[in-house]
């Protein structure tokens, strides 16, 4: 049923051309499509873009609508998006609503809409159809402005998930020899994923349902798939077409130029294939080929500069590392001076030769290992410095008499400039790790001067105690001249007083020993008490408890009583019998209840003296 849905499309694009409707309210230009499908409900498929012309440019919106023939009113369907290029259908993935928004994957192509109704999909499937699209004026101009430069910057947000609330910015530097995303890092570092072009990478992947989401693949590892959103889809496609710009033109397929050339090998025995004037003019691929040999050989002499640069920057710092060494080496000649002259003696000093005369062979090393190494780099670059001049005559004069060196040109190109690129990569790598290391060795310099400033202030409060202690043990020298001989009377009353003192302090130690044990003893009274107050207290709660239960019981014996006064008050006095009786029985139960309250009252006086008692003994234990 597809199929012949296609088949009739085909018929009608080339029979019906495409409308155009002008939208003023909204701005927009709606381009409708042609469709086909079943007789009970109608499809619709039309293109909003902002384009003045309304011409087929990627960037717009595809809708597809459907409405009942019948009545009118909307038929809700679901839809499935193809691409056809030529005589090849290829589906688009992750996309069946009604909306789709064209992208640069869609240039060159036609966009096919497969639409069936949601409730009933019986009614059969409608097939809509829009194209070819073309590449928009704006990004056309600016991919040409883009081509003849190296590098471009890109600036996008990196979602680490599809539904990341915080995506973080990235750069994305683009080149004609590789793809970098560049991570910025804490104090000013950064990260970096590189992915020269290759057969397969990278790629990027366009987001069929947001016009600015897609995703970069540096390669077929999960760490370098990368789902970025750029700030709106004009940078999302320069990223893409740039890329993949770079990427033909780096690699172009080999059948594509044997064809063009060569008889075709799979066909032996074919005639040759007859190529046409505007399908391959050698003149304008000499002449393209050429600007690229130019274009090489100007980047080879940019590359120079650069190396240049280094090695005077690296002559620069080794200057810096050298005069670090003189410094580091000067001041650790003066600490060993120092501490020469503070202890003194020949051995002091042979040990200071020794170490003046090891830091200078260092010195001697260093240089040595410099010159042969800037030695090595200048044998190794004076043949490569030559050959690229005479491989470029020999390049230029191919191109202009043989066509059969093509291939061999092409070939070379791009691994000299692999090369040059790794060179420089190499270098900017060293030229780094160096600035690293001078960093490094300040750091090291002002530590080794905070270390001598507080060396020189040990030394001098070393010096100024050294000079109070032999001023008081001067002081104590002449002291000990000045006083007279000791007599025998002094001698023993010095005796008697460090005996007297040894008894003290024999007393001392006896009274602390005595105050721990009664401090030890007082601690366990205070325990008991505290426990024993503990009791008293849980007593007193419940003899508190037994006296709200006795008033309680004293009001219910009090209304009871009352009650029956007022019972027997009812009662008429003239009675008879019966009345004397009923007289009588109701004496005998105010008597049992009057006893019954007089020993509730004792009891209750009993509780409260026994809670006095009680609250005595606590005021007596809290004196304590």
């Amino acid at each position: 049923m597809f199929g012949a849905g296609v088949q009739c499309v085909s018929l009608q694009t080339t029979g019906e051309p495409v409308r155009r409707c002008p939208n003023e309210g909204d701005g927009h230009t709606h381009v409708r499509g042609r469709v086909h499908g079943p007789g009970t409900y109608h499809l619709s498929l039309q293109l909003e873009t902002k384009h003045a012309g309304g011409g087929l440019y990627q960037g717009g919106v595809l809708v597809a609508t459907a409405t009942s023939r019948s009545d009118g009113h909307p038929v809700p369907i679901t839809c499935r998006w193809k691409r056809r290029l030529g005589a090849h259908l290829i589906e688009i993935p992750g996309i069946n609503n009604s909306m789709y928004h064209t992208s640069v994957d869609d240039i060159g192509a036609d966009v096919v809409c497969v639409a069936e109704p949601v409730d009933d999909p019986s009614q059969g499937q409608s097939v809509g159809v829009l194209g070819p699209f073309m590449l928009d004026p704006i990004s056309k101009m600016n991919l040409e402005k883009m081509l003849p430069s190296e590098n471009h910057f890109f600036i996008v947000q990196h979602y680490l998930e599809e539904d990341d609330p915080d995506p973080r910015d990235l750069r994305i530097h683009i080149t004609q020899d590789y793809v970098k995303v560049v991570h910025p890092g804490a104090n000013g570092g950064s990260r970096e994923a590189v992915a020269p072009y290759s057969a397969d990478y990278p790629k990027v992947v366009i987001d069929p349902l947001d016009p600015n989401k897609f995703r970069l693949e540096l390669s077929e590892e999960t760490d370098n798939i990368y789902h970025f959103a750029a700030l709106c889809h004009q940078p999302r496609d320069d990223i893409a077409l740039l890329i993949r710009c770079f990427h033909a033109r780096k690699y172009v397929t080999t059948s594509f130029i044997l064809s063009h050339l060569f008889q075709n090998p799979a066909t032996p025995g074919a005639p040759l294939t007859n190529v046409q004037p505007d399908g391959f003019d050698i003149h304008a691929l000499g002449e393209r080929l050429g600007k690229e040999l130019d274009r090489t050989v100007g980047q080879l002499e940019v590359v120079e500069k650069v190396v240049k640069n280094a090695t005077n920057e690296k002559g620069e710092l080794q200057a810096q590392l050298r005069e670090t060494i003189s410094s580091y080496t000067e001041a650790i000649e003066q600490l060993h001076d120092q501490l020469a002259d503070a202890r003194g003696g020949p051995a002091a000093s042979l040990q200071l030769q020794l170490h003046e005369a090891r830091a200078q062979q260092n010195s001697l090393q260093l240089d040595m290992q410099e010159v042969r190494h800037n030695i090595e780099q200048e044998q190794q670059r004076a043949p490569k410095t030559s050959e690229p001049s005479a491989e470029c005559a020999a390049q230029v004069e191919s191109l202009r008499g043989e066509i059969s060196q093509l291939q061999t040109s092409i070939s070379a190109l791009p691994g000299d400039r692999a090369m040059n690129s790794q060179r420089d990569l190499t270098r900017q790598e060293e030229l780094r790790r160096l600035r690293a290391d001078v960093d490094m060795l300040n750091s090291e310099k002002e530590g080794l001067k905070r270390c001598s400033v507080q060396a020189d202030k040990d030394k001098q409060d070393l010096i100024e105690n050294f000079l109070y202690v032999k001023g008081c043990l001067d002081k104590l020298q002449m002291v000990s001249l000045q006083m007279p001989a000791a007599s025998p009377e002094h001698d023993r009353e010095v005796a008697r007083l460090k005996e007297t003192y040894s008894q003290v302090v024999d007393e001392q130690n006896r009274l602390a020993i005595r105050v721990e044990t009664m401090d030890r003893d007082r601690e366990k009274q205070k325990q008991q008490h505290e426990s024993a107050l503990e009791r008293v207290m849980n007593a007193n709660a419940q003899l508190l408890g037994e006296r709200d239960r006795l008033e309680k019981e004293k009001a219910r014996v009090s209304e009871l009583c009352q009650s029956t006064m007022g019972a027997m008050g009812v009662v008429p006095g003239a009675g008879g019998t019966g009345t004397n009786a009923a007289g009588g029985n109701s004496t005998a139960s105010l008597g049992a209840l009057t006893a019954e309250l007089a020993q509730k009252q004792q009891f209750l006086r009993k509780r409260e003296q026994e809670g006095e008692s009680l609250r005595a003994r606590l005021r007596k234990l809290a004196m304590v």
